[in-house]
């Protein structure tokens, strides 16, 4: 089961009978979301966004420099996030910084070489640089480029 199946399992029945073509669009939709909500901008993300775009999976050198850039986004959103905890940062700080190692690791998931994969995990990992409960304009945005 894949971790869209426990958002909307609707949706991922949709993506699963969806052709590839139509996962890639779902999955750059996604990432075009997530990316906005994070406000986060990078020349390997430009760069994997083009790729996308053209629906080309990653290649190996790509996908390694936005996990290393997922990773320090990670590490620095833990940071943060203990900061907040002892009382020394904005716990708003933390929250952004989650929400761009998300919204990293949704693009590197959607270059993966199984369209269905690369959508379901990008467009899980997009849903949570929204960190309440209304995931509902992302999901309706990535059911739109299904049809």
């Amino acid at each position: 089961m894949s971790g869209l199946a426990f958002l909307s399992q609707e949706l991922d029945t949709k993506l699963h009978s969806a052709s590839p073509a139509q996962q890639r669009a779902a999955s750059l939709v996604a990432c075009q979301f997530a990316l906005a909500k994070a406000r986060i901008e990078a020349p390997v993300v430009a760069n994997a966004l083009a790729e996308l775009r053209a629906g080309r999976a990653f290649s190996p050198s790509l996908k390694a420099q936005l996990d290393s850039l997922a990773e320090k986004l990670d590490e620095q959103y833990f940071d943060l996030k203990d900061a907040a905890e002892a009382g020394t940062a904005d716990p708003k700080q933390w929250q952004d910084m989650f929400a761009k190692a998300r919204a990293v690791t949704a693009l590197s998931n959607a270059g993966d070489e199984d369209a269905y994969k690369a959508a379901a995990e990008s467009i899980y990992e997009a849903a949570f640089t929204i960190l309440d409960d209304n995931k509902q304009e992302l999901l309706a945005m990535v059911e739109a480029a299904l049809e």
